[in-house]
């Protein structure tokens, strides 16, 4: 008996850092049943499973007119539907609100980008991490969640993140990290993440969108529907821009994938791959 009580004890400090969320969570779930929206199914810790493969609905070219996307990478004829839309929803007008001097440099870029300077070329093409949201928006990537985490797995640049969701503090501000350090937390349906100890070089896109290591961003992932999920992103540096702005877009689930993430081997300062963005004949 002093046996089975020591481990029902046990159990309960291991999960008493979830109650909180998971008990937010049926709040919220029964708040969304009693309006008639989507109510996604529950993993065994109690969390919203959006688990699976799934594929973003945006660009990743250019944040602020996803007509970039055909122009320059898929060199199809424009199409009228994607012309002058933006990711960005706050401001009304669809453009990152630079201050004057960060708008000149992410200007010099953009004239750049289709025949960059080793300066001028987007990290992502050397094979680093894109850091957030852009390993959300650029490639297609796969959610799963062990008891007490959601873990992002991007077939890009072998990229991850874990997201916990135990109310811990985050890491040291001091430190600065590519994919930057997240926390997590349920509202309701919502997967609320703050992420902060970002580093300075990751582009939002390959035109130069860029921020310093103030960034923090607040995404809420939502699911609305058993094959849908929004997300947003609130984007905040001091340093870069006059305001905080927010880009939205969706992801759709990929459902004849497979059983396994797909391998894009990319490796990190990959030299033939800036030969070729460079237009400089392979080594």
């Amino acid at each position: 008996m002093a046996q089975a009580a020591a481990i029902a004890l046990a159990c309960a400090i291991v999960l008493a850092p979830y109650s909180g969320a998971i008990e937010a969570a049926d709040q919220g779930r029964q708040r969304q049943a009693a309006a008639g929206a989507y109510t996604p199914a529950r993993t065994p810790d109690g969390q919203p499973d959006i688990q699976g493969f799934w594929n973003p609905v945006g660009t990743f070219y250019n944040i602020q007119d996803l007509e970039f996307q055909s122009v320059y990478q898929n060199f199809r004829p424009s199409d009228p539907e994607r012309r002058g839309k933006s990711l960005i929803v706050d401001p009304s007008d669809g453009r990152i609100p630079y201050q004057p001097w960060a708008a000149e440099k992410a200007k010099l870029v953009l004239e750049h980008h289709a025949d960059p300077t080793p300066q001028l070329l987007d990290p992502n093409a050397r094979c680093f991490l894109q850091g957030v949201p852009r390993h959300l928006n650029n490639r297609e990537f796969e959610i799963f969640q062990p008891p007490g985490y959601v873990v992002f797995f991007n077939m890009a640049h072998h990229a991850y993140r874990s997201v916990p969701l135990n109310g811990g503090p985050h890491i040291p501000d001091r430190i600065k990290l590519w994919m930057g350090d997240s926390r997590g937390h349920w509202e309701g349906d919502s997967l609320v993440v703050d992420v902060t100890s970002n580093n300075d070089q990751p582009w939002f896109d390959v035109v130069g969108s860029f921020h310093s290591d103030a960034l923090r961003v607040a995404e809420r992932i939502t699911p609305v529907a058993a094959d849908t999920i929004e997300y947003e992103a609130v984007i905040t540096d001091p340093k870069v821009y006059t305001r905080p702005w927010t880009m939205r877009l969706r992801f759709e689930r990929i459902k004849d994938y497979g059983t396994e993430l797909y391998e894009e081997a990319c490796f990190e300062s990959n030299e033939r791959t800036l030969d070729l963005m460079l237009h400089r004949p392979g080594r």
